[in-house]
């Protein structure tokens, strides 16, 4: 039975990142991102974390979708699917009358039709430009990299 929290400690949260081959986030780090998420959602199955996404946000106008995750054997059973509806329902309900607000994301390569479903669209479209990432990296002897 799949069952949905707000709950989950950086050890699960790396868990999941690892079982779709993201890097890892150091705990510090992974704590801060977790506490200053606006929402985030944690789909479980018999009490193991199988998927999750949040939402990082200004307050204002902007939302943000990321870590948009979903354990690789349970891919097919519609979790994304629920996260994403829950996710934006969750904004929806945000949003008060006579306001517009920006969602945005950075879908993960050749996912974009996944989001499509809900309205997103692929940039560039309209005037808005293709959407853009670096990496800014801190290595052991304190010199910056960026990729």
């Amino acid at each position: 039975m799949l069952t949905y929290s707000d709950e989950i400690t950086v050890e699960e949260y790396n868990d999941l990142r690892r079982s779709v081959n993201w890097i890892t986030v150091k705990d510090k780090r992974a704590q801060k991102a977790l506490t200053n998420s606006f929402y985030k959602l944690i789909a479980r199955k018999d009490g193991k974390p199988v998927g999750m996404a949040r939402i990082v946000s200004d307050g204002g106008y902007t939302y943000f979708i990321t870590d948009v995750i979903v354990r690789p054997e349970c891919q097919g059973e519609h979790i994304g699917t629920q996260l994403i509806d829950k996710l934006l329902e969750y904004i929806k309900r945000d949003v008060m009358d006579d306001e517009t607000v920006m969602v945005s994301l950075m879908a993960a390569y050749e996912r974009e039709s996944f989001y499509e479903r809900f309205g997103f669209h692929t940039r560039p479209f309209g005037n808005h430009g293709p959407g853009m990432s670096v990496w800014v990296s801190r290595i052991a002897d304190g010199s910056i990299i960026t990729s």
